[in-house]
Parts: structure tokens; C-alpha cells; sequence
């Protein structure tokens, strides 16, 4: 124990006098988290909308008028027939095309259902959707409000739980958090030992009678703790700028951070046993850290996958802390709730730290 408590000390005076390692450990979350959100966002605004009103009456106006004026819609033509409007899907100057049919008014009156055809550019597949599915939620709000029936090819009634108003910002803030745990979590151990080659410290450690054991836990320590700090302050600013709150307790919060956080610091000294060079190290890093993110449904849901990736994401600890982290904010799930996603975090953790342990060599 004496041992452990030196060598903690020895990393965190070695911390401290590194001239980058501080600032990227705290400055870099810091700027993701108050600069990507109002970035990386699936709210879609100013949709260019073309409108071919084959109506021209005081409802087709009056639907009109009532799409001009939300947020999300700019009429960028209103040409005389689809085909122009077609013209315009083409070359990229319109995203979206709403065509009234003529006579909708007087149908409206006689009490006819009236069917009001959008089409949407899909190449941007996201913002065709998205901004096709705001066109038709206006429509059959006007509908209502008129007491007409007016439908759209697609007739769509939802209820949104757990995020009531679509708030893109509270799903996509705990995922950059756990982007910053991946990125930082796992590139400061890897330099850590990688540093230490070159410096010619390490040789140092070598010749003394410390066991890999107590060299690589301090290590593992030291670094689950700074993740600690980093996760307590990116979390909180998350909270204060974005109101993202832990429904299910800090309690869950916390356990699936430290978790999360050894497996990161485990897997990050396991890379950098086998590497020789810094560059080499961030190469490598670099190439798992893709993995991590891309195969954990941060960004695509893993039921999504093909079948051979989606069993391949059992195996990674971030498609767990990821679950567990959108749930506790969410949802407002619990420990006992997530026991499954929290037991294979920890199993990944002990044996990440393990292998980390196992793999260094100490040559005296």
C-alpha cells in the first residue's frame, strides 16, 4: 500500500507538470459539450417548400399562410404545375413539394375527404423525412382547426414518451458525454506509459522493486479518478446549460461511469504496452475509439445492424454505458432495473484491467 500511494503521488506531480495533458483533460469536454449540441442536431429548420396550389381558393391561401408561418418552412416558389416543382427537386433548390388538388375547398364543404400529396427529396434522407413529417403534422393540425378533412398520404398519430417535446439537445447530450469518457478516458492512459518510453522514465520504474501489479493499478487508479472529475464536470454542464437530470439517481449514474471509466483506463494501458512510439499509440487508439462509438448505438440503433455486427456489440462495454446512461436521464431507470447492462459493464471493466496488468512487461 505504501508503494500505491507514492506511485499515485509520482502520477499526479507527473499530471500536473505536463504542459498539455491538464488542458486537454478538462478544456476539451468543456468545448464539446457547449459547442457540439447547438451543432449536431436532428432539428430540422428552413425547409425550402415548393407549393403547387392547383386549389387557388381561401382554404389553399389560408393553408398556406399557416405553413409560411412556422418556424421549420420557407415557401421557396409556388410554381403552376408539379412538373416544375419537380424541376426544382432536381437541381436542389427545394427540399419538399405539397400539392393541393383542385377543388379542395368546395370538397371540404360538401364534406369530401381531401388528399393533400407531399413529396420529399430524399437524398438528404433525414431532412426529407423529418421535414415531410413537420409538413404533415401542420396539415392535419389546419384540418382540425378547420373542421375539414383534409389527409395526407401518410396519417400518423404519436405519442412521444420520456421526451415529450422531441428535444433533440436532452438525447444527444449524454451521448457526447459519453463520446468525451471514450475520447479522454482512454487517449490519456495510452500516452501515459507511451510518454514515459520515450522520456526514458520508465527504464526507472524497471530497475525498482515495484511489481507490475502496483505500477499498472496506480496507474488505473489515478486515471479512474481524474475520469471522475471529468464526468462530474462535463455531466454538470451538460446539466446547467441543457437541464439534463439523472431521474434514476446519481447512484446508477456514477456506478456505470466508474465502470465505464476502468474499462476506458484498462483498455487504454493495454495499448500502450504493445506500442513503441506515440504516433502509434494515437494510431490504434484512434482505430478502436471508432469501434466503441460507431458499433454502440450512439449514433444507429444496434437492432438496426446487420446480424453479425449487432451480436458483435454485445461484447463492447459502450453499447452498455450508453443504454444505462439514456436510461438513468430518460427514462429515470434504476441499478436494479439496468442489472444486466451494469454486470456486463463491470465484467468488461475486471477484465480490460486485467489484460492491462497481464500484457505490461517489466524488464529490470
Amino acid at each position: 500500500m505504501a508503494a500505491l500511494k507514492y506511485l499515485l503521488v509520482k502520477e499526479m506531480k507527473q499530471f500536473k507538470r505536463d504542459p498539455f495533458m491538464p488542458k486537454l483533460a478538462f478544456i476539451f469536454p468543456i468545448m464539446i459539450m457547449l459547442v457540439m449540441p447547438l451543432i449536431a442536431t436532428m432539428d430540422v429548420k428552413n425547409v425550402n417548400l415548393a407549393v403547387v396550389d392547383d386549389d387557388h381558393s381561401t382554404l389553399s391561401e389560408r393553408l398556406v399562410k399557416t405553413i409560411e408561418s412556422s418556424e421549420y418552412f420557407i415557401i421557396k416558389a409556388m410554381p403552376r404545375t408539379y412538373a416544375e416543382a419537380m424541376s426544382m427537386i432536381e437541381d436542389g433548390s427545394v427540399d419538399v413539394i405539397m400539392q393541393i388538388p383542385h377543388g379542395a375547398e368546395r370538397d371540404v364543404v360538401n364534406g369530401t375527404e381531401v388528399e393533400v400529396y407531399i413529396a420529399a427529396n430524399a437524398v438528404n434522407s433525414t431532412k426529407g423525412s423529418i421535414g415531410s413529417g413537420y409538413l404533415n403534422s401542420i396539415v392535419s393540425s389546419f384540418s382540425t382547426d378547420e373542421g375539414a378533412s383534409i389527409s395526407a398520404p401518410v396519417s400518423i398519430s404519436a405519442q412521444n414518451v420520456y421526451n415529450r417535446h422531441l428535444n433533440y439537445r436532452l438525447f444527444m447530450v449524454p451521448a457526447l458525454l459519453i463520446m468525451v469518457m471514450i475520447a479522454i478516458c482512454s487517449f490519456l492512459p495510452t500516452l501515459n506509459i507511451v510518454s514515459e518510453k520515450e522520456k526514458g522514465t520508465i527504464e526507472q520504474i524497471n530497475v525498482t522493486p515495484i511489481s507490475k501489479m502496483e505500477f499498472i493499478l496506480s496507474k488505473i487508479l489515478f486515471y479512474g479518478v481524474l475520469g471522475i472529475l471529468i464526468f462530474t464536470l462535463t455531466f454538470f454542464v451538460g446539466k446547467a446549460v441543457y437541464g439534463i437530470a439523472p431521474y434514476g439517481g446519481y447512484l446508477a449514474l456514477y456506478l456505470a461511469a466508474l465502470l465505464f471509466i476502468l474499462f476506458m483506463a484498462g483498455f487504454g494501458l493495454t495499448v500502450s504496452n504493445y506500442s513503441s512510439t506515440l504516433q502509434q499509440a494515437v494510431f490504434v487508439s484512434f482505430f478502436f475509439m471508432m469501434i466503441f462509438v460507431l458499433m454502440s448505438g450512439l449514433f444507429t440503433p444496434v437492432k438496426s445492424m446487420v446480424k453479425w455486427a449487432y451480436d458483435f456489440t454485445f461484447l463492447l462495454p459502450s453499447r452498455y454505458f450508453i443504454d444505462i446512461m439514456r436510461a438513468v436521464c430518460l427514462k429515470g431507470s434504476s441499478v436494479h432495473e439496468m442489472w444486466f447492462e451494469f454486470t456486463m459493464l463491470g465484467i468488461g471493466a475486471f477484465l480490460m484491467d486485467f489484460v492491462a496488468i497481464f500484457t505490461y512487461k517489466k524488464q529490470s
